[in-house]
This record gives structure tokens, C-alpha cells and sequence, in this order.
């Protein structure tokens, strides 16, 4: 279970929004002092992320909570949506890279806008599925309530 810990924003009977931050890994890195990408991180402004959840527990305005992923769902979800569609553009380029010749179009940026095409209706269609396939798997859950 990945954790994190959330302050309440919101209540609405047994539902509660949350709001955490999100940690950029800049600052455990040795070449912190070094690196352009840790002055730009440190330059913007700290971005937080709300999520709405069930809350089993009572909960108060402005409480710290402890919030979870399953991980397992996180793996599998970055699986496909990131290798799939990956696999889609690499066989759909290397199809349309031999078949294209064939019609005329020899020009080697003709097969990259079909390609993209049917990556994306891949992702889409990916995405999709999973929102409707064991939302419990992706589901973040309220751990515990952090006392005030």
C-alpha cells in the first residue's frame, strides 16, 4: 500500500475530500545543488492534488489523515496505459513504414500520423476500460485519522 498523508478540505455526509502535496524527489537527491531541474522545482509553487473518498472514520475540517493506494493497482494501471499503447506506436509505425512505400508515400513522416492516431484511440480506449474494470483496485482509501 502506498501511503500519504492528506489534510480534510471538505465533508459531505460519509464522503470527504482530501488535499496533499505532491513531493517532487529534488530535494533527496545529491545533485540538488547542481541540477536545473531542482532550481526550477524550487522556483514554482508547491502543487497539491484533491481527492474525494468514502471516509469509514469520523473525520473534522482540517484533520491529517493517512490515505492509500494498493499498489498492485498502481503497477498494473501504469502497465497499461504506458506499455500498451507504447507497443501499438512501435508495431503501427513499423507496419505502416512498409506498407506506406507500397502506396507511394515514401517520405518517412507519412507513417508517424496514422501511427499517433491509433496510439491515442489505443490510450483512450485503455484508459477507458480501466475507469469501468474493479474501480476497488484503484480505489484510495482512507487509512486512519491522524489525531488533532
Amino acid at each position: 500500500m502506498i501511503k500519504e498523508t492528506a489534510t480534510v478540505v471538505a465533508i459531505d455526509g460519509d464522503l470527504i475530500t482530501v488535499e496533499a502535496a505532491i513531493k517532487s524527489t529534488c530535494s533527496s537527491c545529491q545533485a540538488q545543488s547542481d541540477c536545473g531541474t531542482g532550481a526550477i522545482s524550487r522556483a514554482l509553487a508547491p502543487k497539491t492534488q484533491q481527492l474525494t473518498l468514502r471516509s469509514p472514520l469520523p473525520v473534522s475540517l482540517g484533520q491529517q489523515v493517512t490515505v492509500g493506494v494498493p499498489e498492485a493497482g498502481v503497477l498494473s494501471a501504469s502497465a497499461w496505459l504506458y506499455l500498451i499503447p507504447l507497443l501499438v506506436f512501435i508495431t503501427a509505425m513499423l507496419g505502416l513504414s512498409q506498407l506506406l512505400p507500397m502506396m507511394g508515400m515514401t517520405h518517412e513522416l507519412w507513417p508517424l500520423i496514422p501511427a499517433v492516431l491509433v496510439t491515442f484511440a489505443t490510450y483512450r480506449f485503455v484508459a477507458k476500460r480501466l475507469k469501468r474494470r474493479d474501480q476497488g483496485k484503484y480505489q484510495t482509501v482512507l487509512l486512519r485519522a491522524i489525531s488533532e
